[in-house]
């Protein structure tokens, strides 16, 4: 189930076939704010009633339905369900290009290689900035294994 703002959303594992082998270079790149621009409608702790239904779907699809809340119009500040995001800044850093060797056939470990390298530079952007952008974040960058 989706985690309240400000925390960080967690990362989800990059596919192998996401590291072609005609690449030169990867970018690393985080935005920080963009978890801040839906905030969630519903409170989903464990146990509530809007938690018991995202786990029910979250088993049968595999995915867990987001209860949101878009920009608000005239006097609402927030309508739950609109597609619109509110107003707020999204900071993005750009890391520093991982080279790429020229590999004609590279094997999964090279490829893991790449992605072990890609996973830490997102990390050392996170840590180095988000004392900075993200002051106000409940718990450290997650990347889902």
């Amino acid at each position: 189930p989706p985690s309240p703002p400000p925390s960080p959303p967690p990362l989800r594992p990059i596919p192998l076939p996401f590291f072609p082998s005609s690449l030169q270079h990867l970018v690393p790149i985080y935005s920080f704010g963009e978890n801040d621009l839906y905030p969630q409608a519903f409170r989903n702790e464990s146990g509530t009633f809007v938690r018991r239904v995202q786990e029910f779907w979250l088993k049968r699809i595999g995915y867990a339905t987001p209860y949101f809340c878009g920009s608000g119009a005239f006097c609402m500040p927030a309508i739950p369900g609109n597609p619109i995001p509110r107003r707020h800044p999204i900071i993005t850093v750009i890391g520093d290009p991982i080279e790429c060797p020229k590999i004609e056939h590279p094997t999964e470990a090279d490829i893991e290689k790449l992605k072990v390298q890609y996973i830490n530079s997102l990390n050392n952007i996170f840590t180095q900035f988000a004392d900075e952008y993200a002051p106000d974040r409940k718990s450290p960058l997650r990347i889902i294994k």
